[in-house]
């Protein structure tokens, strides 16, 4: 019969090669923007982000986009190079949502990508951005 370190063996090798095939494919903003616009969803004045809308978040992402949702509330889609970026930009923004109600918005993070949105946009909406990102990111 087969070894247990033979077994080991086609079970590390296996795995390896799932990661390897699940970096095998780069995604851009691109990728799920067109997800987003497939599932009806509203990028209305997509741009590259500038400084100023940046605010005071740190600026260390790879690509930035803003796009209206509706009714003149946005919502920005992040490329970071490296996790640490990520989760840096991620707890900014948490942060700045415990600071004051005013400040609160909706985050969420996938592979290397994070998407903010107006806090006043309502939940089932970013629910809906949310579940395209994850489809798209797949």
């Amino acid at each position: 019969g087969v070894t247990y370190k033979m077994k080991k063996f086609f079970i590390l090798l296996l795995s390896s090669l799932l990661v390897l095939t699940a970096c095998g494919k780069n995604y851009e903003i691109s990728d799920i923007i067109n997800k987003f616009k497939n599932e009806g969803l509203s990028v209305e004045n997509l741009r590259k982000m500038e400084r100023e809308d940046f605010g005071m978040a740190p600026m260390k992402t790879e690509n930035a986009k803003i796009f209206t949702v509706s009714d003149g509330k946005n919502a920005r889609i992040l490329k970071f190079k490296n996790e640490d970026d990520l989760k840096e930009m991620k707890k900014y923004y948490e942060e700045l949502g415990k600071s004051s109600a005013a400040f609160y918005s909706h985050v969420y993070i996938k592979d290397k990508f994070l998407i903010q949105m107006n806090g006043d946009i309502d939940d089932h909406v970013f629910e809906k951005y949310k579940k395209a990102m994850n489809e798209a990111l797949n």
